[in-house]
């Protein structure tokens, strides 16, 4: 049975510490497969300095190409509107029948899993990985995987917010997505 393990986000910009995640999930776990799934619009997210979409895939892309793993699944960009996650992997698990699903999400995900449409049927066609960025353990349901990964402080919007204040983003962005925002003028307000 092959192992595909899915990492959603907005990636709105992607940065480095995405690039820890999906390192540490894919050297922990060792898939046949890892996609990174930008969602199109997140029910659980405000959506602020909306960009162009093509704009995300192509920073995702530069990652990809970095890390040296990983494929895009656009399912969500595809479908437009709202993403929820079952429909996602609903559809996915159809398309790639004889598969164990991992789901990759973050404590603050973790936390409100409540809330997510169909949780319920979701767990049952996933095993969510959860990766925790804040304290020393994480305590998880037993379905689940808990990864330790290193604390790193960045966040979309901190990279946003420093691009339209005209403040460096080295380092917290790889290089060829420093190159790509500054380039294309993205989040300069």
């Amino acid at each position: 049975m092959k192992k595909i393990v899915l990492y959603g986000g907005q990636f709105n910009p992607i940065h480095t510490a995405h690039m820890i995640v999906a390192s540490e999930v894919f050297h922990e776990l060792q898939p046949d497969e890892f996609y990174f799934l930008p969602s199109f619009m997140s029910p659980l997210k405000k959506h602020h300095d909306f960009i162009d979409v093509q704009h995300r895939l192509t920073m995702i892309q530069m990652i990809i190409d970095e890390l040296g793993f990983g494929d895009i699944c656009d399912d969500e960009i595809k479908r437009g509107g709202q993403s929820y996650t079952y429909d996602t992997i609903k559809a996915f698990k159809e398309q790639h029948k004889d598969s164990e699903l991992y789901f990759v999400i973050g404590t603050d995900q973790y936390n409100q899993l409540e809330k997510w449409y169909q949780i319920e049927y979701l767990k049952e066609m996933v095993t969510f990985v959860v990766v925790n960025r804040d304290k020393n353990s994480q305590n998880v349901d037993n379905a689940m995987i808990a990864i330790q990964i290193p604390r790193v402080d960045i966040s979309s919007t901190m990279i946003r917010q420093r691009v339209s204040e005209g403040k460096s983003i080295q380092v917290l962005v790889p290089k060829s997505v420093e190159n790509y925002i500054k380039g294309e003028g993205l989040y300069e307000h």
